[in-house]
């Protein structure tokens, strides 16, 4: 008796479980894409959607680094992904058509500092389309 009360207990948590479980993203809805980024140092990294910031030190990271950007919040689903570097109005240089892309960044002592890529993201099954980007600083703590 004590053995189906546990397995009619766990059957009603199982089922539980699942009723409460969030629904998976959608293919096609594009509604929750953004991007996320971090500027690579030595430390652990860890990408921050629209804004990231990383500050420059001997010994704490390389100067120029690298920014890295990455769309977040789609679904599987069948997407085109068409990057542009807000600075200059042109293609970033080895971003292609994937969901993340790289680029050079010097600190604000060396350079400007900032990056900012804008992505269009088209989800080629339904023809959705949104634009979302994300900027990426590196400031120098040296001088």
């Amino acid at each position: 008796m004590q053995t189906s009360k546990t397995w009619v207990l766990g059957a009603a948590l199982s089922l539980f479980a699942l009723a409460a479980a969030p629904s998976p993203a959608r293919a096609g809805d594009v509604s929750n894409a953004a991007v996320s980024c971090f500027v690579d140092t030595y430390a652990f990294d860890v990408p921050e959607v629209g804004t990231c910031s990383s500050i420059w030190r001997p010994g704490s990271a390389d100067n120029p680094s690298t920014a890295l950007f990455q769309v977040t919040g789609v679904g599987a689903g069948n997407y085109a992904y068409a990057w542009r570097n807000l600075e200059n109005n042109t293609a970033p240089a080895g971003c292609g058509n994937a969901p993340y892309c790289q680029m050079t960044i010097y600190t604000d002592v060396y350079g400007d500092g900032q990056a900012t890529l804008q992505v269009t993201i088209t989800d080629l099954d339904t023809g959705a389309v949104r634009q979302v980007q994300a900027t990426a600083f590196y400031y120098d703590g040296f001088t």
